[in-house]
């Protein structure tokens, strides 16, 4: 290599190396002055660091459990000081103690979340021994291990799931009994709510029983969360404020009824706007086209009531709203009259002609025909030879019809149903009358009342007012604030005769300073959010929160939010969530850590109600439903005899042959359950209070020994019983699970709920099969048994061969007698009249 080239690589190499040198020289004085630094800050920490190892040691002392809060106060707390401290603070040359503060401080801190829960573990552990005499003592039996630990952790928040029959008053107390004993409160700082004066009367019974001994225990506040709503308004108001009608309301309901009248007979828009809604629109719009069978079709309208203002039954929901209108106009007319043809005009294929409507005054004939606009007709429309479709033996029986009057020269009148389904049914009907001379008159508000007050569906239009207003204002809502899903004219309607009525029923109460328990709990939330009312409660404990409703809920938000350190102890069971028409909404249950916040959540899996075959039985059923809760619950008691008795009922004949089926049946369980304990309690069980037996009084006289007791599945929730005979589990439109539905309209106030279907049905279900402690006996038409029944039988029923289905509807065929025969009529009867007479034991056409 040439010299030169030599020299200038050497100068490089040189420059280089003085350059790294000075770098690292440099770069070890900066991390000197560093270390410094961060040496000075650490011991400048000292306090602080001191400060949080006291703070950390006291929250894992064992004296108390340890609240995610508290995690949460002491991470955004000592945020700051972890920052300051770095990966190699043992070579700053830190003094011992210092070091060892660093260490313990930063070894709690990044694992706190861990550290936490083993912790509060270990504490449910030793807490348990340490107050096992108050646990073993407050009972005949001592407490669960489940319940000890529902009742020892206290998080922030707290939800306890506690199946049907595992203790949940019990458990309530048995807290209550632990904060006063452990010193966390004092009976003054506790608000303890339940639903109903009942449940409240008996929670602070059984409070007073387990702390018989703590000082000041009879200073428990124990409410309905009306009451404390009360208590709270009385507080915050200067004016001397009264319930609302006395609590009564069956009075409330009389009030609108009174409001209404008053309306109806002195505002003629009002009266208007009343008559339009019960008139067309007084049940939810159904496309008929939706059905597939007839026999869906007929169940479907079981439900309701096709009857006008004048009291005559119709065949369908358009033809009441076709005599309605010809009732409010002072139009006579005959319904279904027979039309006289001569000998050639009559026709196997159609029958006897009885046109829909006759115009008594006017000679005209009204056909309503239930086409739309292709001609196309429901699926569930029958068909004979030579018809191949429904379309088509429908479309021939127009044709038919229309030649008739032709012939005839009748006149006729034709609507449709699509002219229903697009809203101009009655305004195309009175274009058709007045072309003929028909003056349309409307009839004197004075006349229409009383055929309003008389028709057969003016009470579930006043119910419906009531319900809504309840629901509305314990959601806190306003009409306005009410909003269609899509075009709902039905709503519209609706809410045009609402509005007065709301108004004056707030007028009332303002005018007499009163207020009704939607108000008490919106109002007190109110009040209590602008810090009207302050109360330094430490727990609020809620007894059957799978009840709650929004309204409900803001309250106890309210509340939280006024006292952060506020812990919140709620006790419910999602499966026996069966009050949403009264707007319980199971959300806040289920969803209950989304609703407040971080929660620990306890399990109380063991019941002391019933046996096993019951548990498991009533388990898997409402487990069917994936969105209620899973638990997996368990039962000391073994069963000793099958636990479900299914008693099939066959009769013949009307509704008297079916409830002497029904009283013979029940007397045949008060048989079996005599034998099996003298003395039982037994609770006979049904959807609805007409499914009371008819001769219920007799029962409890001949069979005086037994403490039998009739509830509603509703109603019976809570109670217990020996043995319990559930009445009528059929199914249909009054049966299980009920086939009437919410009305449309409610939903626009509730919560939309689970999409698993018959939800709430199948929890009610739940609820009538869980009260039994032995054994459950369950009475059902044969013929027409609940589909619940297929989920909770070990296998079908056998029982003696069915007669077959309807071959015009698919209803089922039933064994019935007649003045000069026995006959197989359908189920569906005086919807579907097929019928088929039996003679010599040989089925024939009749």
């Amino acid at each position: 290599m040439p010299r030169k080239k030599t020299s200038n690589f050497f100068s490089i190499m040189f420059a280089v190396l003085l350059c790294l040198s000075v770098f690292g020289i440099w770069y070890l004085y900066r991390k000197h002055v560093l270390q410094k630094k961060q040496k000075q800050w650490l011991i400048g920490a000292r306090e602080r660091l001191e400060e949080a190892n006291f703070f950390g040691e006291r929250l894992t002392n064992f004296g108390q459990y340890f609240a995610f809060g508290q995690e949460e106060q002491y991470i955004n707390g000592y945020k700051d000081l972890r920052k300051l401290i770095v990966n190699n603070y043992a070579d700053l040359g830190l003094d011992l103690k210092l070091e060892n503060d660093i260490t313990e401080f930063i070894g709690r801190y990044d694992e706190i979340s861990t550290l936490r829960k083993n912790y509060n573990d270990e504490f449910v552990k030793r807490e348990t021994e340490t107050y096992r005499y108050l646990f073993d003592s407050l009972e005949e039996y001592p407490l669960s291990d489940d319940q000890i630990e529902a009742v020892i952790r206290d998080e922030d928040n707290n939800l306890v799931i506690a199946g049907a029959g595992t203790g949940k008053t019990t458990t309530i107390s048995a807290k209550v009994a632990y904060i006063l004993e452990k010193g966390l409160a004092s009976p003054e700082e506790l608000l303890i709510i339940s639903f109903t004066k009942n449940a409240v009367n008996e929670m602070y019974e059984r409070c007073q029983k387990f702390c018989k001994d703590i000082e000041g225990a009879e200073k428990l506040e124990v409410r309905t969360f009306n009451s404390f709503g009360f208590l709270v308004k009385r507080h915050c108001s200067s004016e001397e404020i009264h319930l609302a009608f006395k609590g009564d309301e069956d009075a409330a309901k009389a009030y609108l009824q009174e409001i209404f009248d008053e309306l109806f007979l002195t505002d003629k828009d009002f009266q208007r706007k009343a008559v339009n809604f019960l008139a067309f629109f007084n049940r939810p719009e159904r496309d008929e086209f939706r059905f597939e069978t007839r026999n869906d079709y007929l169940k479907h309208e079981q439900g309701f009531k096709n009857v006008t203002l004048d009291g005559i039954s119709m065949g369908s929901q358009e033809e009441v709203q076709i005599g309605n209108f010809l009732c409010l106009f002072g139009i006579n007319y005959e319904y279904e009259k027979h039309y006289p043809l001569a000998p050639e005009d009559r026709n196997p294929d159609f029958g006897s002609y009885r046109p829909d409507f006759y115009l008594t005054d006017h000679d005209i004939w009204h056909e309503h025909f239930g086409v739309d606009r292709e001609g196309n007709v429901p699926n569930w429309f029958g068909t004979k030879q030579p018809y191949t479709t429904a379309k088509d033996y429908y479309n021939a029986g127009i044709s038919w019809k229309r030649a008739i009057h032709a012939k005839s020269g009748t006149k006729l009148i034709e609507t449709y149903s699509f002219e229903n389904a697009e809203g101009s049914l009655i305004a195309n009907l009175k274009k058709k009358l007045r072309a003929h001379g028909v003056a349309l008159e409307p009839r004197k508000p004075e006349d229409i009342l009383p055929l309003v007050k008389k028709s057969a569906y003016y009470e579930d239009f006043m119910n419906l007012i009531h319900t809504f207003l309840g629901l509305m204002k314990s959601n806190a809502r306003h009409p306005e604030d009410i909003q269609s899903r899509g075009r709902d004219r039905r709503l519209a309607v609706f809410l045009d005769v609402f509005k007065p009525l709301y108004q004056r029923y707030q007028e009332h109460l303002h005018k007499n300073s009163a207020i009704d328990y939607s108000d008490m709990v919106n109002q007190a939330a109110g009040h209590i959010g602008r810090g009207d009312f302050t109360r330094p409660y430490k727990y609020i404990l809620v007894d059957e929160f799978q009840d709650m409703s929004l309204g409900r809920y803001e309250l106890l938000k309210s509340l939280k939010k006024q006292y952060p350190e506020l812990k919140l102890y709620a006790v419910g069971d999602d499966w026996q969530s069966i009050f949403r028409f009264t707007g319980s909404d199971i959300s806040i249950i289920t969803e209950f850590e989304k609703h407040f916040g971080f929660t620990s959540t306890t399990p109380i899996l063991r019941t002391y109600r019933f046996n096993d075959e019951i548990l498991q039985v009533s388990s898997d059923y409402i487990q069917k439903n994936p969105s209620q809760l899973r638990k997996t619950l368990f039962s000391d008691r073994q069963a000793q005899e099958k636990s479900f008795a299914f008693i099939p009922m066959k009769f013949a004949g009307n509704r008297e042959a079916y409830q002497q089926a029904k009283d013979l049946a029940v007397r045949s369980a008060l048989e079996q359950i005599s034998i099996l304990k003298e003395d039982a309690r037994v609770f006979l069980i049904g959807r609805y209070h007409h499914n009371v037996p008819a001769g219920f009084r007799e029962l409890k006289r001949d069979y005086p020994q037994l403490r039998i007791d009739y509830y509603t599945a509703h109603r019976v929730k809570g109670m217990t019983c020996d043995y319990a005979i559930l009445l009528d589990i059929n199914s249909g439109t009054l049966g299980f699970p009920s086939e009437i539905a919410d009305d449309p309209l409610l939903g626009y106030l509730l919560h939309e709920g689970d999409r698993f279907e018959n939800a709430e049905e199948r929890r009610v279900f739940y609820v009538a099969i869980t009260r039994a402690r032995h054994k459950n006996f369950l009475l059902y038409d044969a013929l027409n048994p609940s589909k619940f029944l297929g989920e909770i039988m070990d296998e079908p029923d056998e029982g003696e061969s069915s007669p077959g289905k309807c071959p015009e509807c698919s209803g089922q065929l039933v064994e019935r007698r007649g003045p000069y025969s026995e006959f197989l009529g359908c189920s569906n009867y005086p919807n579907c009249d097929y019928k088929k007479i039996i003679k010599s034991n040989d089925i024939i056409n009749a």
